[in-house]
């Protein structure tokens, strides 16, 4: 597992969704043998202070980044974990101002959420950050965009619904000529701990465990 950097991580700052606290996060990457890691909460910066001293204190390098969504339609039902619902991209720093642009983008995505547009915001020059998306339309939205040169197409494969979703940008990106990575978009560590996410989303969600819909949910593997 040594070779494998996670690019697409989440904590308990995943509110609703994330299970393992930074350090629980950061010693089962220090357990698999990862060199690196990658923190990227749902639509927030909270825990990446935490995590950068936590990865130091553990000799693993970090790298900061935030899944940032775009804002639903006031009453969608859409929780931090689903594949369907909210577009999603992930955003990584190259360096310390691209931490800052994190700070901003997530700032903005909060004060400015009747406004703001994660398509339109990210075909804006960052040339601080890394861009990753797993949807195939976001992915030829930011092509045409001003950080072409740091996008990557973004394959999951957790589910037959991920698989699908995976092979259609796998085209997308073929055609485009963008280069792909793999992640896991993780929201627990072990198995055994998706019931706590499940019950995590629900209560986010505010239904009853039996309610829950297919995509709203992270795999259970």
């Amino acid at each position: 597992m040594s070779g494998y950097i996670p690019l697409h991580c989440h904590s308990s700052f995943s509110f609703h969704a994330g299970v393992p606290s930074v350090s629980e996060l950061v010693a089962r990457c220090k357990h698999l043998g990862m060199s690196a890691a990658a923190l990227t909460d749902t639509d927030r910066v909270s825990g990446l202070i935490l995590f950068y001293t936590e990865c130091l204190r553990q000799g693993i390098k970090p790298i900061l980044g935030v899944e940032l969504t775009d804002p639903g339609p006031s009453g969608q039902r859409v929780d931090a974990a689903g594949v369907t619902g909210k577009t999603r991209v992930v955003a990584l720093a190259r360096n310390a101002d691209g931490y800052g642009d994190l700070c901003q983008l997530t700032t903005r995505r909060h004060l400015e959420a009747a406004s703001f547009r994660l398509g339109e915001e990210l075909t804006r020059s960052w040339p601080n950050l890394i861009l990753l998306t797993a949807d195939p339309s976001m992915l030829r939205t930011l092509a045409r965009g001003a950080n072409r040169e740091r996008l990557y197409g973004e394959l999951v494969h957790h589910c037959e619904r991920t698989r699908r979703r995976s092979a259609q940008l796998q085209l997308v990106a073929g055609a485009l000529e963008v280069p792909l990575v793999a992640s896991n978009d993780a929201f627990f560590l072990q198995r055994e701990d998706w019931e706590t996410h499940r019950i995590l989303t629900a209560i986010g969600l505010n239904s009853p465990l039996s309610r829950l819909q297919q995509g709203e949910l992270a795999s259970e593997r």
